[in-house]
C-alpha cells in the first residue's frame, strides 16, 4: 500500500507504477488531459479510505481481542467499558475521515463533471493495485 501511495503522490522512485496505474485507467476512462489532475486526486482520496478501512479493521480486532484478555484476566465493568470507549472514539474518528474524504471525491467529481461509473473504475483500480502490491 505504501509503494501504491508513495507512486502516486512521488515524483521520484515510483513513476513505474505511477504510469502503470495512469495507463490502466486512461485506457478503461478514455482521460483526457483536462481531467487527469481530478482522477489523481480521486485515486489518491480512494487509496487513503483502503488505507483507513484496513486501519479501522485493525481496531476492531484490537478491540475484541483486548475485551477477551481482560475478561480472561478476571476484569469486571469500568475498566473493560474504559476501554471499549477509547477505541470506539478512535473508530468514530476513522469514520469520520473516510466521510471526510468521501465528500471531497464527490466535491470533485461533481466540479469536474465526472461520472460516478468513472470514480468507482478509478477505485477498482486503486483496489486491483493495491491487492497486486500486497501479493509482490
Amino acid at each position: 500500500m505504501l509503494k501504491l501511495f508513495m507512486s502516486l503522490k512521488s515524483p521520484k522512485g515510483g513513476e513505474k507504477m505511477a504510469e502503470s496505474i495512469w495507463d490502466k485507467i486512461k485506457k478503461g476512462l478514455q482521460v483526457g488531459a483536462e481531467k487527469t489532475k481530478e482522477f489523481a486526486q480521486i485515486a489518491n482520496l480512494k487509496k487513503d479510505i483502503l488505507f483507513l478501512e484496513t486501519k479501522k479493521s485493525g481496531k476492531f480486532k484490537e478491540l475484541g481481542e483486548k475485551i477477551y484478555t481482560l475478561f480472561r484476566e478476571g476484569k469486571k465493568g469500568d475498566e473493560i467499558l474504559e476501554f471499549v470507549n477509547s477505541v470506539l472514539e478512535e473508530i468514530k474518528e476513522i469514520e469520520e475521515e473516510i466521510k471526510a474524504k468521501n465528500e471531497e471525491i464527490e466535491k470533485i467529481r461533481k466540479e469536474a463533471q465526472i461520472k460516478e461509473e468513472e470514480v468507482k473504475k478509478v477505485e477498482e483500480e486503486v483496489k486491483k493495485t493495491e491487492k497486486e502490491e500486497k501479493e509482490e
